[in-house]
Formats: structure tokens, C-alpha cells, sequence
């Protein structure tokens, strides 16, 4: 498949009408994918099984974190094609239902120890149990935030987009880089009042070393608080991206609303369309696949993103639109003609040349829609203002398999 490069102008995706976007390289992404850490632990590494999660990247060096997971493999060709469904991350805790519960659970733990010895023995063990029960509580919620929040540098490309589309990447590593501090900060404070504790010389300041722990323990969750709730509302933005195979060969459909995109689509792949959520519209992608000797191929309509001018975007829609290039293949462009979609032909042709100028190095082929309802002087209409169309009926299926068979040849010549 043709390599993608790392232009300049992509990176900066929110001004995507800035400039033309190219294709990036998905080998290395690929790579990324299939192969395991080395540093990593084998435990839970197993590559290319249905519903295996895996982890790789760290935060400052130390922290190995999940990323996503693989929600099922296809071959296609020579190669597996993995469909990611991006992990839903765990939401951040609320400081005071964090801390509610941790000492909610330590009290209990504490009444249920069955203690020998005298009052102060029984009176350190119990206050112990509370010190070390809610600290454990406190630092393995944390740390699961931190451990389940996705490594944007091993991301793929779209995905990697998506994601910063979605939330301040520069914020998000700086509440995860707190929340990390933060649990080192409650450990230090557990030896600490522990080791205050073995030498309280009464129950009463054995109480009072517990209590001066959970004081301050509870300022520093309090102090937690804007870093949780940041890391809090990205996963409930992330949390809805949707589940594609970033490697297998894929044709996007593109075109006004009501031009037949999703009729073309069952025609295209025989059967109806799955719905992937995408948290830019409201509609969702819709995608369907099929299979050509044995190679499979995806299908994807994006309702809602490739149906309307650049101009009406705002960046984060134009960022998502951005995304789109690290997964076509080829894109078909739809018209309607007879204008019953409700869009003028010369308002569909200036989306067609936009969507060119934005996907230069991805393949557009157009196709002119409701064939069976042009009569002669709109055929030739047409092919004045778009010499190499296609006609075809999409809810008759006339022309659909001329046009698949250019798509296919398309990707072939663009992965040679």
C-alpha cells in the first residue's frame, strides 16, 4: 500500500482548510499494532486473538498504560486487518466519593480485625488497618485512571486525530502526570503516619495520628480535584469513538445529504450498514464490508462530515473530517443530478472539487446517482462539468458493479 507522509500540514489538522491533507504511512502503524513490547510484561500480550487488550507506552518512563482494545482480526490479503474499539476509559472518581469510600471500607475493615492484646495494641492495629485499607483504596483507583488512559504516541494516526480533536493533549498528560504524583504523595503519607503510629503511647493518640493521616490525606485529593474532573470529562468524550479496522483497504462514500449514499452502500457490501458511533455527528458512520477473492474491503458513509462545504465547519469538525485520511483508500463522490436531494448540481460540484483539494493524494471517483431519472441534456450536463463520471442507479443497482470494479481497480494500483 502506498506510504502516507508526515507532512507539516497535517499535523496542524484544525486548519485543515489551510491546506490539502496527505496520506500518512500505515506500515509503521501497523507495526505498532502487531508487535509486542519487549519491555512490557508478557502477561495479557497475546497479538491478533478477539477481544485481547494490550499495553504499551509509559508515562515519564514509568507507568505502563492500556490503550485499546482488539475487538476482532480479518485477514486481508498477506495481512491481519485489526478493528479497534477504543477502550472505554474508567471514569476519574469524584474527591469526596473517593474518600467516602475509602474510609467507608478502612472503618469496616478495622471493626471486623480481631485484635490480641492489650487496649493500645488493639487500638494501633485498628487504626493501622484504617491507615493502610484507605490509602490501598485511594491509590488503586488512581492509579487505574492513569494505567487505562490511552498512550496517544501508540495510537493509530486516526485515532490519534480523533483524540486530539476530542481534548487538550497537553492537559490531559499534565493531570496524568498529578494524579501520579499524587499517588506517590499517598504512599509517602502511609509509612510515614505508620511509622508515627508504632510509637503512640495511648489509644487516644493513636487516634489522633489516624485522624491527622485521613486530614491530610483528604487535602490532597481535594487539591486533586480539577485534574480529576478534566480527566473525568475526556473519558466521557472519548469514550464514543468509534470501532473501524484502520488497516484494511476502505472506500468512503462522500456527497450531499439524500444523493443515495447509504442505498449505494448496501448495494456495494449486499446487507444493511453497522452503525459506529462518532462523536462529531450525530448520525454516526455507517459502514459496511465485502469480500473480492481474498481480500476484504470497507465500506464507510460519513453522514454528516463529507456532505457540505469545508466553510461551515468549525475546527473540531474540520479536525474530524482531517481524520479521515489516515483510513480512505479511495473515496466515491456521489451526485444527484436530478437535484431532488435538494442541492443544487453546481453546489454538488463545488463540494466535489473541495473534497478533491482536501484528499489530493486519495483517489475520487465521481458517480452520477438516479440514472434511471436523467434524461439526455442533463447526462450531458454532466459529463461537461465531469467528463469521467460514472452513471448508476443505486436503488436499482445499474452501473453499481462498473463503478466497484473501477474502486477495486483504483485500490490496487494505490497499494502496489
Amino acid at each position: 500500500m502506498e506510504s502516507r507522509s508526515n507532512s507539516a500540514s497535517d499535523r496542524s489538522l484544525a486548519n485543515v482548510g489551510l491546506g490539502a491533507l496527505g496520506k500518512r504511512d500505515r506500515s509503521a502503524n501497523r507495526s505498532a499494532i502487531c508487535q509486542p513490547n519487549p519491555s512490557t510484561s508478557a502477561t495479557g500480550m497475546e497479538f491478533n486473538s478477539p477481544g485481547v487488550t494490550w499495553a504499551q507506552g509509559h508515562l515519564k518512563g514509568k507507568i505502563t498504560r492500556r490503550i485499546y482494545c482488539l475487538n476482532s482480526t480479518v485477514r486481508t490479503g498477506s495481512t491481519l486487518a485489526e478493528k479497534l474499539q477504543f477502550k472505554r476509559l474508567p471514569i476519574a472518581p469524584e474527591p469526596k466519593d473517593l474518600l467516602a469510600a475509602a474510609f467507608g471500607r478502612a472503618s469496616k475493615s478495622a471493626s471486623a480485625l480481631r485484635v490480641v492484646g492489650g487496649p493500645l495494641e488493639g487500638a494501633r492495629r485498628r487504626e493501622r488497618e484504617r491507615i493502610v485499607v484507605a490509602s490501598r483504596i485511594i491509590r488503586d483507583k488512581l492509579s487505574k485512571v492513569v494505567k487505562d488512559t490511552p498512550s496517544l504516541p501508540d495510537l493509530p494516526p486516526f485515532y490519534r486525530e480523533l483524540v486530539d480533536a476530542l481534548v487538550d493533549i497537553d492537559r490531559m498528560r499534565k493531570s496524568l502526570g498529578a494524579i501520579n504524583g499524587v499517588i506517590k504523595v499517598i504512599d509517602k503519607l502511609e509509612r510515614e503516619h505508620l511509622r508515627r503510629l508504632g510509637s503512640a503511647e495511648s489509644p487516644a493518640e493513636a487516634s489522633k495520628i489516624r485522624k491527622q493521616a485521613y486530614g491530610r490525606i483528604s487535602s490532597i485529593i481535594k487539591r486533586a480535584s480539577p485534574h480529576l474532573e478534566f480527566l473525568r470529562e475526556a473519558a466521557r468524550k472519548l469514550a464514543d469513538l468509534p470501532s473501524v479496522y484502520v488497516d484494511m483497504p476502505t472506500i468512503v462514500i462522500a456527497g450531499y445529504p439524500n444523493v443515495g449514499k447509504t442505498t449505494l452502500l448496501r448495494q456495494l457490501t449486499g446487507s444493511e450498514p453497522e452503525i459506529a458511533s462518532y462523536p462529531f455527528t450525530t448520525k454516526g458512520l455507517q459502514l459496511g464490508y465485502f469480500d473480492r477473492g481474498h481480500r476484504r474491503y470497507q465500506v464507510i458513509d460519513t453522514p454528516g462530515l463529507l456532505d457540505r462545504p469545508l466553510a461551515k465547519r468549525n475546527p473540531i469538525e474540520r479536525q474530524a473530517i482531517a481524520a479521515l485520511n489516515h483510513l480512505a483508500d479511495a473515496i466515491i463522490f456521489l451526485f444527484d443530478p436530478t437535484q431532488t436531494c435538494g442541492f443544487e448540481f453546481e453546489s454538488q460540484l463545488r463540494l466535489y472539487h473541495e473534497i478533491r483539494k482536501l484528499f489530493p493524494k486519495i483517489p475520487v471517483l465521481p458517480a452520477a446517482n438516479k440514472s434511471d431519472l436523467i434524461d439526455e441534456a442533463k447526462r450531458q450536463r454532466v459529463l461537461g462539468s465531469c467528463p469521467d463520471v460514472l452513471f448508476i442507479s443505486a436503488s436499482s443497482g445499474e452501473g453499481v458493479g462498473a463503478l466497484l470494479e473501477k474502486a477495486l481497480k483504483t485500490l490496487g494500483s494505490s497499494e502496489s
